[in-house]
């Protein structure tokens, strides 16, 4: 089986890190005729190009552009998606030429927003058969746009539903979501699958609780609004009244040298991204981590950390509940709603250990070689 799939380099996105460690399994797989084509789509180029790159049963294909169009811009002067997709369209161009060439069993296409929806559209155009993994539900990560852009975002992911599509979910809560939300019928053509944890944050022995001083609290996360941004400023202010009684430490994504940042650096602390193996080493100097997101399809970073040996508190509406309430975890799943109720929440949990016999237990369960062979087999399933 052949899958062609669209790819991207992020190291604080977690479908990136998904599908860097999916592509890892297929170049290892021994099973016969499995390959996979990634698509690379890269923008501010010198001069167009499509560049291929081969290395056993893994391709990668990489077209460059001198401008792709800004998003936030064409969906604020458009009235159609029609012309949404005409201003992408030497996107879906490279992508149809990309499955004209390789022909593969299945397009699996990766997330709901504008790339992925244009490697959606070409595989549609090109008669490709299309699994859908729903990474991120594109009408709750853009609540905080205009109205125009919202409603415009909200008909591109309602384009998704489409006859002979099959769904992959990361978790029920995002089925029920998309079905009540979005497409306003049931999806009958699916599978849930749980995101995987790398190997190497089982390579991690858990720290025994810090004696005194002040304990560390870890956050990952973009800064978009989904993930509960607001609720950090507000956190840290607390904490700063309360005689900073902990260590705040971030990790994201967007510039350190925004006036709203060196506000912020003055009650946190601030730290840049890293790759996901280094992420290990962050986790194990947390004494908790913490993901207040208002919604997420899944949470990797929680699992990651719970993996490694330190305890994550998740918000209710994201998908990594459902996990830690499969592993008896259901004390790290909270409302985020009250800063004091959760300040009290994380001083109950604070510095304690994962058990060994959970940490096993995640390993059996969502080791990157489970989780994507079952991956493989819904991939055939649906083909």
């Amino acid at each position: 089986m052949k899958i062609l799939t669209n790819i991207r380099f992020a190291q604080t996105a977690g479908i990136s890190q998904v599908l860097i460690s999916f592509i890892k399994f297929i170049e290892k797989s021994k099973k016969n005729n499995l390959s996979i084509v990634g698509v690379n789509i890269i923008g501010k180029r010198k001069n167009e190009s499509y560049r291929r790159a081969k290395k056993g049963n893994v391709k990668i294909i990489s077209a460059g552009f001198k401008r792709i169009p800004n998003i936030a811009k064409v969906v604020k002067r458009v009235k159609t998606l029609d012309e949404v997709a005409n201003r992408y369209c030497k996107v879906i161009s490279a992508y149809r030429k990309a499955i004209k060439e390789e022909n593969p069993d299945v397009v699996l296409v990766n997330g709901t927003y504008y790339m992925p929806w244009c490697l959606f559209l070409a595989a549609r155009l090109e008669k490709a058969p299309v699994v859908l993994h729903y990474h991120g539900v594109l009408a709750k990560e853009t609540e905080g746009w205009k109205k125009k852009q919202k409603k415009m975002f909200k008909k591109m992911e309602q384009s998704f539903d489409k006859k002979g599509v099959f769904y992959i979910f990361p978790s029920k809560i995002t089925k029920k979501v998309v079905e009540e939300e979005v497409f306003g019928h049931k999806i009958r053509k699916y599978a849930v699958l749980p995101n995987p944890v790398p190997l190497h944050f089982f390579n991690k022995k858990a720290n025994p609780p810090a004696g005194g001083g002040n304990k560390n609290i870890g956050i990952v996360s973009r800064w978009t609004r989904i993930k509960n941004v607001k609720f950090i400023g507000e956190f840290a202010e607390y904490n700063k009244k309360n005689g900073k009684k902990f260590n705040i430490n971030l990790i994201t994504d967007v510039p350190f040298n925004t006036r709203h940042m060196k506000k912020l650096s003055k009650k946190v602390k601030l730290h840049k991204p890293r790759n996901n193996k280094k992420l290990a080493d962050f986790y194990n100097k947390m004494d908790v981590i913490i993901s207040p997101s208002h919604f997420e399809t899944y949470g990797n970073v929680a699992k990651e950390a719970v993996a490694s040996g330190t305890p994550a508190l998740v918000n209710t509406a994201m998908g990594v509940g459902e996990t830690f309430k499969k592993l008896g975890l259901n004390n790290f799943v909270t409302n985020f709603d009250s800063i004091e109720k959760v300040y009290a929440k994380i001083e109950s949990v604070i510095g304690k250990n994962i058990e060994k016999t959970v940490r096993d237990k995640i390993k059996e369960l969502y080791s990157p070689r489970k989780i994507f062979n079952d991956l493989v087999d819904i991939l055939e399933l649906a083909v």
